[in-house]
């Protein structure tokens, strides 16, 4: 199952718009990108932008012979591809400058003036522009970037979520949610996150360390999320009852305790 913003994406790249994709870490951000050029039958090119970054990593360099090294930006500008700036905000705004010329169709590489091939495509990944307080090392986006790109905000999928977890994880999941919500949290639990819950729970090795970590390390938050959880039915609704009692204590539970909710405040539990 693909991200529900695929195809908006899809049809902006295939038209040769550059696209920004934000969304908060652990959104799926760089997935969808590499699905995108996956369906273009594109190459895939790759840099993950950091304050190391220099014009020399986008732009390749001459050496002290005079050759030119090139760079994946190279390749992919002359040759076509799909080239993905990762977290464009962690990098150097200075760097980002030199892209700016993509949009008249060249770019001026150390050895050669090199216009862009009909099947170059550009997209990149940021955080929210709006969140940079929550990031370590982000910085927000000057106008003259951000103009050179269609943005495409990606939120996190529920749909999309539900196929890669199991139901009781994703109750657990969205219960951490509401109970981060409840006390506004600056950390929110990302899908990434709810994968790899999925994966401990597999292999035998959640603990309450792992949720207590998720949770942002407070017991507040930790000893709310334990009672509802405490609370929960054992089965979300009558097919999966085995037994009276079963049925008994889904009942008893439903009269007691609200269902949890989603962020978009509707019920995650199926109805019985």
């Amino acid at each position: 199952m693909l991200h529900h913003k695929f195809d908006e994406i899809l049809k902006l790249v295939k038209a040769s718009i550059a696209v920004l994709c934000t969304g908060e870490a652990g959104s799926g951000k760089t997935t969808l990108c590499r699905q995108v050029c996956d369906d273009l039958q594109l190459k895939f090119y790759s840099i993950s932008m950091t304050r190391q970054t220099t014009l020399s990593h986008l732009l390749g360099y001459k050496s002290v012979s005079g050759e030119y090294i090139s760079s994946s930006l190279r390749e992919c500008f002359e040759h076509g591809g799909l080239m993905l700036l990762d977290e464009i905000d962690a990098g150097d705004p200075n760097v980002m400058l030199t892209l700016n010329t993509i949009e008249n169709g060249y770019i001026a590489f150390p050895d050669a003036l090199v216009n862009c091939h009909p099947d170059f495509r550009l997209m990149a990944t940021s955080n929210p522009q709006g969140e940079h307080n929550h990031y370590t090392g982000r910085t927000k986006l000057d106008r003259a970037t951000l103009d050179r790109f269609d943005i495409v905000d990606i939120d996190r999928d529920d749909s999309l979520e539900r196929t890669l977890i199991d139901d009781d994880t994703h109750t657990r999941v969205q219960i951490m949610r509401h109970v981060m919500k409840e006390n506004n949290s600056s950390k929110s639990v990302s899908m990434r996150d709810a994968i790899r819950y999925q994966k401990r729970k597999d292999l035998d090795l959640l603990n309450d360390s792992f949720v207590y970590n998720l949770l942002d390390k407070s017991e507040l938050m930790r000893d709310t999320y334990d009672m509802k959880i405490a609370t929960m039915p054992k089965h979300k609704n009558q097919s999966e009852c085995k037994s009276i009692d079963d049925l008994v204590d889904l009942l008893k539970t439903r009269a007691g305790q609200p269902q949890p909710k989603s962020p978009d405040g509707d019920n995650d539990a199926s109805d019985s």
